[in-house]
């Protein structure tokens, strides 16, 4: 697949700066968060925000559910977590909302249908057996545990996390038995403290995510030849426009259907083989470039546009979606590291595009698994909303 990182590129977090917050929500107050979103709704069904979350918790003294532990995790050891993990006041609440988010996303708050019957009685012992023999025979991943689904047990004995980090994690109690166990389903509020730490160490990245940009921009101005300022900002120019005409088109379209499968087939193009052609062997049809290109314009003629891309204008597209101000957000970008990872594969200049068009053509009212990224996102906002002047 095209992207241009080098085979050994891994993420250096030696150079962040965390006294540099971009996150622009100062006045959160997690004791203001009173609802929690849950859903008994998997991921493939979901629809709308109010018909999907439906099955909120209304905060109280008990805390007897186990969205309410989780927020209690992340209120009760806010002051230790953030000296422990050199978080400032605003960055810990902001990352807090987005723990809270991918509560509501990954597991509907704990209500989504299926959660408690696959970590209990016959049904747990069914999926460990399972997961024990994807991950010692088919070299799967661990077992995703607790409410965010984080798969602790490849954290606390992979690469992913400094030492230190380890570290905080057995210091709060967070333990992994088993690579098929769900590790933190008993214990909410150490899954929230699991989860920050994660989000912190995907968090401290954010940085290095806008150096991949910024390599892949100078890059393409070789690739394309822009010397000068004029041709630079001409390039730009060109590449804003045709994402503003992909995007008016999409906002133009009444069927969610079609504007989900105009969204897929233009990432699709940006992660398929660069300059492949159709017949090209070993070269499946969903990485073709020409195929996908075909595909792509089909749809924009179906819909009756008056406009229609070609090879060429790809370029022009990574290079509009490297510049300065396209970067994902923090909250984005944090949203999309949990989903997809931040090494060699995550980071891929093409797969962050291809997310990036994601939160451009967007159905925010939409909350199904095809929207990850702005799922977390809108969810966090709604929770910072109950509390943030």
């Amino acid at each position: 697949m095209s992207g241009g990182i080098n085979d050994n590129y891994y993420l250096n977090c030696s150079n962040y700066n965390k006294n540099n917050s971009g996150f622009n929500n100062t006045n959160i107050d997690l004791d203001d968060i009173t609802i929690l979103f849950g859903t008994e709704k998997t991921e493939d069904n979901r629809t709308t925000f109010d018909e999907t979350f439906s099955e909120n918790i209304q905060v109280d003294d008990n805390i007897d559910t186990d969205g309410e532990k989780f927020l209690e995790g992340l209120k009760a050891n806010k002051t230790e977590l953030m000296s422990d993990l050199g978080l400032t006041d605003e960055e810990y609440d902001n990352l807090a909302c987005i723990a809270l988010a991918l509560a509501s996303q990954e597991t509907g708050m704990g209500k989504e249908a299926g959660y408690v019957s696959e970590n209990t009685g016959i049904g747990g012992l069914f999926r460990r057996i399972a997961k024990w023999c994807d991950v010692n025979i088919m070299g799967g991943a661990s077992a995703s545990s607790g409410l965010t689904q984080v798969k602790i047990y490849d954290f606390l004995n992979g690469d992913k996390l400094t030492q230190e980090q380890k570290d905080i994690l057995k210091e709060y109690g967070v333990t992994a038995k088993g690579v098929a166990t769900n590790n933190l389903y008993d214990n909410p509020d150490k899954a929230a403290v699991a989860t920050m730490v994660v989000l912190t160490s995907l968090y401290e990245n954010y940085d290095e995510y806008k150096d991949v940009l910024k390599n892949e921009h100078s890059n393409l101005e070789e690739k394309l030849g822009l010397t000068s300022e004029e041709e630079k900002n001409t390039a730009l120019t060109k590449g804003e426009e045709i994402i503003n005409n992909i995007t008016n088109l999409y906002d133009s379209i009444a069927d969610s259907e079609e504007k989900s499968e105009m969204r897929n087939l233009l990432k699709s193009w940006l992660l398929s083989v660069n300059g492949s052609q159709e017949g090209d062997k070993g070269v499946d049809n969903e990485y073709n470039e020409e195929l996908c290109l075909r595909k792509l314009n089909e749809h924009i003629a179906n819909n009756s546009s008056d406009f229609k891309l070609n090879s060429e204008d790809l370029d022009y597209i990574r290079y509009a979606l490297t510049a300065d101000d396209a970067a994902m957000s923090e909250r984005e970008y944090c949203a999309y590291a949990w989903n997809k990872g931040t090494g060699e594969t995550g980071m891929q200049l093409d797969r962050l595009l291809a997310d990036k068009i994601g939160t451009i053509l967007k159905t925010p009212e939409d909350f199904d698994y095809d929207q990850f990224t702005v799922n977390v996102s809108s969810l966090a906002e709604k929770y910072i909303e109950q509390s943030a002047d």
